[in-house]
């Protein structure tokens, strides 16, 4: 990466410029390479219409978390209130966490079972963020706040049926 201030040649990456310490991370940014990539890199995550979220407070039992997720058909609750997330309890909690001693931690509370603090993104965040963060923690739900306040919940499944809503001609027709 060549710094436009002093015109060194960098290695690819470089936060600041070695020779002049000039700041370089507005400048290593990935380029789009279709026309799916810009719009997941511009279309914020208001686009995604989040989810009403359900929350329980962290006294809730684990019965209780289980129970409400198998009636709302959803794959996570958020635990604290709408002003403050303090954790998260998704299916995959439940089989990672309970699978072979759901009896014994049934009347637990799931405070006990929760991942603690998730990651949250402000709505206004690209969509492209939220699927990086996804990724990279390897989780599938996401909140979503708008000025630091509990906006809804999104999830991979969203952002997948807005791409294909977006680009219907990327998918095959059924057979």
């Amino acid at each position: 990466m060549i710094c436009p201030f002093c015109h060194y040649e960098n290695i690819p990456g470089a936060a600041v410029c070695e020779n002049c310490g000039q700041d370089l991370t507005d400048l290593d940014l990935p380029q789009p390479s279709s026309a799916m990539e810009a719009s997941i890199m511009e279309t914020s995550l208001a686009a995604l219409h989040p989810k009403s979220p359900v929350i329980v407070p962290p006294e809730t039992t684990v019965a209780e978390v289980v129970r409400i997720l198998c009636e709302k058909h959803i794959g996570c609750v958020l635990v604290g209130n709408k002003d403050k997330v303090v954790g998260i309890f998704s299916e995959r909690d439940a089989l990672n966490r309970l699978a072979d001693r759901y009896r014994e931690s049934a009347s637990l509370p799931i405070s006990q079972f929760m991942t603690a603090q998730p990651e949250q993104l402000d709505l206004g965040a690209p969509i492209a963020f939220a699927l990086d963060r996804m990724s990279t923690g390897s989780f599938r739900h996401l909140p979503v706040t708008r000025y630091g306040r509990l906006e809804g919940i999104i999830s991979t499944r969203d952002i997948l049926r807005f791409l294909s809503e977006s680009y219907p001609d990327l998918i095959p027709p059924k057979p």
